[in-house]
């Protein structure tokens, strides 16, 4: 009987790791489809197609299109932020360390999925309330950036630089390179390597470019 039982939840463990499996390689599918051709124009069908899945199977663990894309983009949203959002109100490290570790973070983050820079955005703009629901704080207090620990270690340095001015060219230099790199590919300027060799050596460069921002008078 307890070789049985053994034998039963081992079973019951493949059996999780194969549905967790499953059901990842059907969002990855749905992510990348969903970037590519936009919700409107990406079939359930065309899920399955490209999860080499049967339609069944993306019905079972999703129900329908719309359940699917929420959960994609929630999760998207959710590891694009996250990435920046622990260090806006981290006390303990110094404005430098921030640099480092966000734009190291971003790199690393977006080129495991270079599509994500243009489906949070695109998302963000069309549905600009799903940031209220996935980050509360930041909707039931409209001053809660300023008073963070980053905008007061800004203002310490340089009171006469708006620190949306900062946030805005250093979100600039460091995604706008992902979503440009395709044309930059495509029209022959740089090779695919090329341009990850141009990103992992931003990750040195975008912080010693913030802090001579810093200095600007």
């Amino acid at each position: 009987m307890f070789f049985i039982y053994i034998c039963k939840k081992k079973s019951n463990i493949m059996r999780y790791k194969t549905d967790q499996a499953t059901e990842e390689r059907i969002k990855d599918a749905a992510g990348t489809l969903f970037t590519l051709k936009g919700y409107s124009s990406t079939t359930m069908r065309d899920i399955a197609a490209q999860a080499e899945v049967n339609l069944a199977l993306v019905n079972y663990y999703f129900r329908s299109k719309e359940n699917i894309f929420k959960i994609i983009m929630r999760e998207k949203i959710q590891t694009f932020f996250n990435s920046i959002f622990p260090y806006l109100f981290d006390e303990q490290t110094s404005l430098q360390e921030k640099f480092t570790s966000v734009v190291e973070k971003y790199i690393n983050t977006i080129s495991q999925d270079p599509n994500l820079p243009l489906f949070v955005f695109g998302e963000i703009q069309k549905n600009p309330e799903e940031i209220s629901s996935l980050f509360p704080m930041l909707a039931s207090h409209n001053d809660i950036l300023r008073e963070s620990s980053f905008f007061k270690q800004l203002h310490k340095i340089n009171p006469h630089l708006n620190p949306f001015h900062f946030i805005l060219n250093f979100l600039g230099i460091t995604i706008f390179p992902f979503i440009a790199s395709p044309l930059l590919v495509n029209f022959g300027m740089e090779s695919s390597e090329n341009m990850k060799t141009i990103m992992e050596e931003r990750k040195k460069l975008i912080p010693q470019w913030m802090n001579q921002m810093l200095l600007i008078e």
